[in-house]
């Protein structure tokens, strides 16, 4: 089997906010398409505004069908959990600099997958679609982003020579609520096909993500099958039993006291290097995804921005977990959704403000 890398779109560039769909315009089986979207930032700065706050949905679809919707956060984290690291991205905040969000939306087990892939063939009208605000955290700016710099690349990797899959692995977000400060919310999972996994973020700033979501059940049949039904704490320690702890690097503009929030949500380190040797800077954090920065230079507190290099370790990425329900490799082992009359996912609410959004990965037969 062969593979081939081929652009449907090159570095094309975008309006500052939009929606743009781009046909796929290729006959073999796509195992995945790689997806950058780039801006420059302003003359100044950039701080705390990523190019992923910015891309709100990247989707695959034909018509009315669709095979993924997902956020630019949903994205990378599930790129991230499948393929055991990060994408490659540019996190910088300095002005003038490029940033960019990347991954590879996987349509298989693994990318070469010979089983499952998007077959454009069983579809009528195989499409892209992008939805993008360069504005959404700040308007465009001398600190935000630079206004007409938006590019957007798709990468398609298909397979040459090979049996024809028998499904595709899809990846949508299934739904979203924001959290109350106490209840139970009960979300109906999909039951037409075999379900992979969940991808199941919880995200407030400056809050832990289990003192978010108290308690994650899975329950089938009204309590006949409960896979789990655990304290999230302990579900997070279950779900990183793997070794689902990342690390990336990022670039930091910011002075004495300013408040860093790095990508990674949950129990992250960051090391902090100066680009002026003089400087001493250091993080501190709570495990919560953000933290204060002291920043000195001549032992005393330097109050102008200054350019730090990071090194940053930890686990949930945008405040994304994943939970795989079943060997990932084995299709027999997925969860049989189909076989039962409910599944749903039961989340106990611990502190209201919180955003949820659950993502279902499902193997669909062609």
């Amino acid at each position: 089997m062969l593979h081939r890398l081929t652009y449907l779109e090159n570095r094309r560039t975008l309006p500052d906010a939009g929606t743009l769909v781009t046909d796929i315009n290729v006959r073999d089986p796509m195992t995945a398409l790689w997806v950058e979207m780039r801006v420059t930032n302003g003359a100044t700065s950039n701080q705390a505004n990523l190019v992923a706050d910015c891309l709100t949905k990247v989707e695959v679809i034909d018509g009315g069908r669709t095979i993924i919707s997902l956020s630019g956060y949903e994205a990378f984290a599930l790129a991230g959990y499948l393929n055991g690291r990060l994408p490659s991205c540019i996190f910088d905040e300095t002005g003038g600099n490029v940033q960019s969000i990347a991954f590879p939306l996987m349509f298989g087990r693994w990318i070469g997958d010979p089983s499952f892939a998007f077959d454009p063939t069983k579809y009528t009208m195989p499409q892209v679609r992008v939805q993008w605000n360069i504005a959404a955290v700040r308007a465009v700016d001398v600190t935000a982003f630079a206004t007409g710099t938006t590019q957007l690349t798709l990468l398609a990797e298909l397979l040459e020579g090979g049996a024809a899959p028998v499904g595709v692995l899809n990846a949508k977000e299934f739904y979203s609520f924001t959290t109350g400060a106490s209840g139970v919310e009960y979300i109906d999972m999909p039951r037409d096909f075999n379900l992979v996994g969940f991808l199941l973020r919880a995200y407030e700033p400056g809050i832990a993500w289990n003192a978010t979501v108290g308690n994650v059940k899975l329950n089938a049949d009204q309590g006949k099958y409960v896979p789990f039904d655990m304290r999230a704490t302990d579900f997070l320690r279950a779900m990183m039993k793997d070794g689902n702890r990342f690390v990336y690097s990022h670039v930091f503009q910011a002075s004495d006291q300013d408040t860093l929030y790095p990508i990674l949500k949950y129990d992250e380190s960051v090391m902090l290097n100066d680009t002026d040797s003089l400087i001493i800077a250091g993080y501190t954090g709570a495990g919560v995804g953000q933290g204060t920065v002291g920043v000195t230079r001549g032992g005393t507190s330097y109050t102008t921005d200054t350019t730090m290099r990071a090194i940053v370790e930890g686990a949930l990425p945008f405040g994304c977990t994943w939970t795989p329900l079943g060997d990932l490799s084995d299709p027999n082992d997925w969860f049989p959704a189909p076989s039962f009359r409910s599944v749903r996912l039961e989340l106990t609410q611990a502190n209201a403000g919180g955003a949820v959004a659950l993502v279902t990965r499902q193997a669909e037969t062609y």
